[in-house]
């Protein structure tokens, strides 16, 4: 079981209204309030992306999603609450070379959060992935072109917050 956990209560500027304990109580803000978390998008050598299916209890759950992705605990920053999640959702280090993509508003689609997305460049032949069963049920690492081809044809499979961070990853890659 996993320990309750504070985190900020934002507004639609990302300034502190409050704090709650407990994903239940981050969720079950009234209108208007807001969180925060981070995504990564791993990038593994070879143009390709890696991807992870959510567990069963997690927000997504059976839903394929970010390579890494969580909420920004209290007095975190963005970006070590990302370098957190990578290391306890699949066992990578990626304080070494982490970017800072963009930040995405919040919205429905983000499940009101304010997201901060980065990328990270993996070399799979020398970081070798050790996921957390208790969040992750599996791992892929697929072409970049595949995932955008499968998210078109079968959107259900992907997580709202992923097809989104993906739009806005692709901007950037695209440049």
């Amino acid at each position: 079981m996993r320990k309750k956990e504070s985190f900020a209560v934002v507004n639609i500027k990302d300034s502190v209204m409050r704090y709650v304990v407990g994903r239940d109580a981050l969720h079950n803000c009234e209108p208007n309030c807001y969180h925060r978390s981070s995504h990564v998008i791993v990038e593994v050598v070879g143009g390709r992306i890696l991807i992870q299916l959510k567990a069963h209890g997690t927000e997504n759950e059976g839903k394929w999603s970010s390579s890494v992705s969580g909420h920004v605990a209290a007095l975190e920053t963005y970006k070590s609450a990302a370098i957190r999640e990578a290391k306890e959702e699949i066992g990578i280090d990626i304080s070494d070379g982490l970017e800072f993509i963009c930040k995405i508003p919040p919205c429905e689609k983000t499940g009101n959060e304010h997201v901060s997305l980065f990328t990270y460049l993996m070399d799979d032949a020398t970081e070798l992935i050790d996921i957390d069963k208790e969040e992750v049920v599996e791992v892929r690492v697929c072409k970049l072109n595949d995932i955008i081809k499968d998210i078109s044809r079968n959107a259900n499979a992907y997580s709202p917050a992923f097809i989104l961070a993906m739009k806005y990853f692709l901007e950037i890659y695209e440049k």
